[in-house]
Order: C-alpha cells, then sequence, then structure tokens
C-alpha cells in the first residue's frame, strides 16, 4: 500500500505522458477481449497489471468514458462499455473516408522517387506475405500509409486519422484471417490509381481497401465473442 501511495505522488507532468499510454493499453484490452462487455474496472487491480500507480490509470478510464468505451457510475465505479459489430464498422466507415481523402489529395504530390519507394514496400511485402512474415507485413503497410498520408500535405486530416485509430487499436493486424492477403492485394489498385495520378480512383481503392480491413476484423472479433450485437 505505501509503494502504491508513493506512486500516486508522480509528477503531474509524468502522469499526463503516462495516462494517454495507459489508456492505450486499456483499449487495445478491450478490442482484444481481455476486458468484456460490463466487466467492471478496479484502477488499483489495473494498475497492478500494467506496472503502474493508480492516478493515471482513473485518469485513462475517466478520458475513455468520454469515447464511450468505458462508463462510469459515482458509487459503482466503471465498466467496460460492450462492444458491438456497428461500433467497429462505424470506425472504419470513419477511417475509410479520411484516408480516401488523404490518398486523394497526395496524388498530385507524390514524386517520382515517392513511386519508387511505393513500389518497394510494395514488393517487400509480398515477400513478407510469402514468408508469412507478420512484423515485416505489418511494417510495409505502416510505411506504406505513412507515405501517402505524409503526401497528401493535409496534417490536420492526418489528425483526425489518428483520433480514428484510437478507438480499434488492434496492434497485430497481420494476425486478422485474411489481412495479410487483402494488404498485398488492395495495394495493388492503389498502386495503379497513384501511378495514374487518379485522385478520385485513388480515394475510392483506398476506401475500398479500409472496409476491407475492417470487415475481416469484425470477423474475426465476433468468432472470439467480442462483439455484442
Amino acid at each position: 500500500m505505501a509503494e502504491r501511495k508513493s506512486g500516486d505522488r508522480t509528477p503531474q507532468r509524468q502522469r499526463e505522458r503516462l495516462s494517454p499510454h495507459v489508456a492505450k493499453q486499456l483499449r487495445e484490452m478491450i478490442i482484444t477481449g481481455q476486458l468484456r462487455g460490463g466487466e467492471r474496472l478496479r484502477a488499483e487491480h489495473l494498475a497492478d497489471d500494467l506496472g503502474v500507480s493508480a492516478t493515471p490509470v482513473r485518469e485513462a478510464l475517466m478520458s475513455m468514458t468520454g469515447e464511450g468505451m468505458v462508463d462510469f457510475q459515482p458509487g459503482r465505479g466503471f465498466r467496460v462499455v460492450p462492444l458491438t459489430r456497428r461500433d467497429v464498422l462505424d470506425v472504419y466507415d470513419m477511417q475509410a473516408y479520411v484516408s480516401g481523402k488523404l490518398a486523394e489529395l497526395a496524388v498530385p504530390n507524390l514524386t517520382e522517387d515517392d513511386i519508387e519507394t511505393l513500389d518497394n514496400y510494395q514488393e517487400k511485402l509480398v515477400g513478407a506475405v510469402a514468408a508469412n512474415d507478420a512484423e515485416l507485413i505489418e511494417a510495409m503497410d505502416f510505411e506504406t500509409h505513412r507515405l501517402i498520408n505524409r503526401a497528401a500535405g493535409a496534417p490536420k486530416l492526418a489528425w483526425m486519422l489518428g483520433l480514428t485509430l484510437r478507438y480499434v487499436p488492434f496492434g497485430a493486424h497481420a494476425e486478422v484471417p485474411g489481412w495479410p492477403l487483402a494488404a498485398r492485394d488492395d495495394h495493388v489498385s492503389i498502386m495503379r490509381a497513384l501511378k495514374m495520378r487518379s485522385p478520385v480512383a485513388a480515394r475510392d481503392f483506398m476506401q475500398a481497401h479500409i472496409h476491407h480491413a475492417g470487415d475481416l476484423l469484425v470477423g474475426m472479433l465476433a468468432e472470439r465473442g467480442v462483439l455484442e450485437d
């Protein structure tokens, strides 16, 4: 108990840095089913599990009430809000819209060097899928999307995209059945649109890709019994 009280005296700035990190961990615990809908959340127990003091956990839980992932009732504490299929699909709808817009805006800004880099990422992605290298698949997918998003030159849209990713913080998409093949094959269509310098096609193929990923994730979460309809 004394150790926990000492931890609660962590300087405010350090707690502020810890709180978003803790919230990210808790979101992933919910999306992966480690924390189930309706489950009561005790800050002290979660703090022990996460290796932090109770204060940043409480701060994280309070922030998550505004996101609709956690419910708080005075005298009854925090509980996990059940996650539904519609919840996940709504987030991916928003992610698809913003990602598509970023791809559209990126088209006139991509240089030939950028296209060559994207081709290199795609080649490595194809090889990673063939070798079943989950880490490299994740890395090449991430780098592909990051290059396109940065080329859009729209930092506010990129920031909004980051917000959508907070609500479905699944950290291992390569584990989702069908996702590695979807990343490999969907990127072919996106690359073709970028090379054709077609903003509309780039937007549409990117949106289709994100929706595809969302459908695959929903299927896996439903299979695991994480979603409540």
